[in-house]
């Protein structure tokens, strides 16, 4: 979706009457626009992101994820215009930022956090790449996985060899996510894994995951432990990863997680082996990535949602 004053009527446009609408967010910052670290929108401004807020539940019925699982498990109808507002990956703005618009409207929300990221208040393997980038002199770099080389002396060069390393990665069963992005930054001259300052990187810390837990509005889920692509994983693999996610917000915040969120989220990035692992842990509700509405009865881990940051 574009970020600009058409937004709150882009995600009124997607309501639906007898559909149920779940809205995907990452971040909300206070400064709107923030160059290459910013160039997908994941992270939209606050303001716009409470005039949404506020134009959607005037309109809609906002339902808690337990609540969604409810109405799947049930096969009831939804509430008309029904949606429901979701964050992955656990930045602290969620809280500091998004959550006070929330609670001015009384509309609920549901984090999913990579265990990882809060553990060493870390940045996934993208926005360890994106910082690379915008911070490198480099003027223009062949990678090893391809034959083309790429310009990176102004932004919209940057942008492009940003938009090939997300295709590659993503599409590559056999890559390393992290290990993948350890190299790069190296390549393009930062370091492989800098802390997550700044309103764009810095993630909840343990003591902010079980505050808010225990809020009448927020719903903590999973989101794995380091961030990969699941259906990519090894048997041994998928079980260490989803074992450490759930070990940790057990032991660190009281959380044993109904819901959780698949990392990537498009079609390729689960599968029944992924589903039946998270079942087996107690999970029962996983949205994916994959942009639409849901009907009544929707299998509560096969849920659309909308990207909107």
């Amino acid at each position: 979706m574009k970020h600009d004053d058409s937004l709150p009527d882009q995600m009124a446009g997607r309501l639906n009457q007898s559909e149920l609408v779940i809205f995907l967010f990452h971040g909300v910052v206070a400064k709107p626009n923030q160059g290459i670290r910013n160039y997908t929108g994941k992270h939209i401004a606050r303001e716009l992101f409470a005039r949404c807020i506020e134009q959607i539940s005037l309109l809609g019925n906002a339902l808690s994820m337990d609540e969604v699982l409810y109405y799947c498990e049930t096969r009831t109808p939804f509430p008309p215009n029904a949606f429901a507002i979701t964050f992955d990956d656990g930045f602290e703005n969620n809280l500091s930022v998004a959550a006070p618009i929330l609670g001015d409207f009384h509309v609920p929300a549901t984090i999913y956090v990579a265990t990882e990221l809060v553990e060493t208040n870390g940045m996934s393997w993208i926005d360890r790449i994106e910082h690379a980038v915008e911070q490198s002199h480099k003027q223009a770099l062949t990678p090893p996985w391809s034959d083309e080389r790429y310009l990176l002396s102004d932004a919209s060069g940057k942008i492009r060899f940003l938009q090939a390393v997300r295709k590659y990665v993503k599409s590559n069963p056999d890559c390393n996510a992290n290990v993948f992005a350890d190299n790069l930054c190296v390549e393009l001259g930062a370091g492989p894994r800098p802390k997550a300052e700044g309103e764009l990187d810095r993630k909840m810390s343990w003591e902010q995951v079980r505050t808010a837990a225990l809020s009448e509005l927020l719903t903590i889920g999973g989101h794995s432990h380091t961030h990969p692509i699941l259906s990519f994983l090894s048997t041994k693999q998928l079980e260490h990863e989803l074992d450490t996610c759930f070990g940790l917000l057990e032991a660190k915040a009281s959380i044993d997680p109904t819901h959780f969120s698949y990392p990537e989220g498009l079609a390729h990035c689960y599968s029944e082996d992924v589903i039946q692992a998270l079942k087996k842990r107690g999970v029962r509700c996983c949205p994916t990535a994959i942009d639409g509405r849901n009907v009544i009865g929707s299998d509560p881990f096969h849920l659309k949602r909308v990207m909107v940051g």
